[in-house]
């Protein structure tokens, strides 16, 4: 089957929906399909506009398309482009990342050459598709059209709530997680961990993933244990703001800020814990990663976090805003090391037997091959 996978963002811009994608686009083609990642080209970013991916059977390849420094201009060029190599390459499926303007132009060109369309929000809440397009530019128009998607695929239940809650027909909605590759090699405790205690957060530093709150509650985990760092991996808006609020604290040399990782499981191998203190998620790629590897975990009890973790089983919850609540559950996966060590293990089976790459490319497998069959 011929298969376009399209988002605006995709690797090397590193992102939890990029990341779920890139994981994706492969798996699909070790099935047998023939996979075209579409996508957009940064202006002036060294990128080849066509990028094979080798795969063992079936085929991969990155298209960057054209856009530009301009934002209006550059969103227009995008879809001008990706209209156009919809017609001139008519796949038999289009999945596509996000209900913004990359959907409007899939839904449209796939009513018209006959092909069907998946769609597949992100997130939810404030930050979420469904928010976006109620305030988003040309946010409504592009509702309407994505309502007439053939199929949606809900991420987390809270996406799945608020699709239909938004009049997406239920029929057409389809839970489907994301997907991460299991490390060979499972995440060991570093010898001699107690002497500097390092918890690590992987993502973008961005407001929904709380690290404002994790920053106050470091002062608090110290005071257990003295030596306790924190390494906080990803770029973004906060950034600055977060820094600055790491000096106020006096907190320089506890809480450090390398920047994005190329490599988070070699990143992860260099902690002892990692946090994900997120207000809002879907369902998220650093929190399965992370529990792939075999790491003791602390997220936030938000929906999608819960989806993934029960608390004293695969990883410990804390509460979510609150500095002192983290800060203790933080305390309590360290004193309580080895319990810790075993909930950890139990996270990576859980996403052997649900959450690998293979399974999850396979039950998407079975749903394009279902709609495909249905258009005769």
């Amino acid at each position: 089957m011929r298969i376009a996978l399209i988002s605006r963002r995709y690797p090397p811009l590193i992102g939890g929906a990029e990341k779920a994608l890139s994981y994706l686009a492969p798996a699909l083609a070790e099935l047998g399909h023939e996979v075209d990642v579409l996508t957009s080209r940064p202006p002036g970013a060294l990128l080849p506009e066509v990028e094979p991916v080798p795969t063992a059977k079936g085929s991969c390849t990155v298209h960057r398309l054209a856009t530009s420094r301009l934002r209006f201009v550059g969103t227009w060029l995008y879809m001008k482009n990706l209209r156009r190599w919809l017609e001139e390459h008519p796949p038999e499926l289009a999945y596509v990342s996000m209900l913004k303007h990359d959907a409007y132009v899939a839904v449209d060109a796939g009513r018209r050459l006959g092909f069907p369309v998946v769609l597949r929000p992100e997130g939810a809440g404030e930050t979420g598709d469904l928010a976006w397009q109620s305030w988003g530019n040309f946010g409504r128009t592009i509702g309407e059209r994505t309502r007439q998607a053939d199929a949606i695929v809900a991420i987390s239940r809270p996406i799945e709530d608020e699709l239909r809650s938004a009049g997406y027909p239920r029929e057409k909605i389809h839970r489907l997680p994301n997907g991460v590759p299991v490390p060979d090699r499972i995440w060991q405790r570093r010898e001699g961990w107690r002497d500097a205690p390092t918890a690590a957060f992987i993502g973008r530093l961005a407001p929904e993933k709380g690290l404002d709150a994790l920053i106050k509650a470091w002062p608090i985990v110290r005071r257990s244990f003295p030596t306790a760092r924190l390494v906080i991996h990803g770029e973004g808006p906060e950034g600055p703001t977060l820094q600055a609020g790491v000096g106020k604290l006096g907190l320089g040399d506890a809480i450090r800020f390398p920047g994005p990782t190329a490599d988070p499981i070699s990143s992860l191998r260099e902690a002892d814990l990692f946090v994900l203190p997120s207000r809002e998620e879907g369902m998220s790629i650093a929190l399965l990663e992370a529990m792939a590897l075999g790491i003791p975990v602390v997220a936030s009890s938000i929906p999608g976090n819960r989806r993934l973790i029960s608390d004293f089983k695969e990883g410990r919850l804390a509460p979510v805003d609150d500095p002192e609540g983290m800060a203790r559950v933080i305390v309590e996966q360290w004193t309580e090391f080895d319990r810790a060590f075993h909930m950890s293990r139990a996270a990576r089976k859980k996403v052997e037997g649900t959450y690998a790459v293979p399974e999850v490319a396979r039950r998407h497998d079975e749903l394009f091959r279902a709609l495909v069959a249905s258009r005769g």
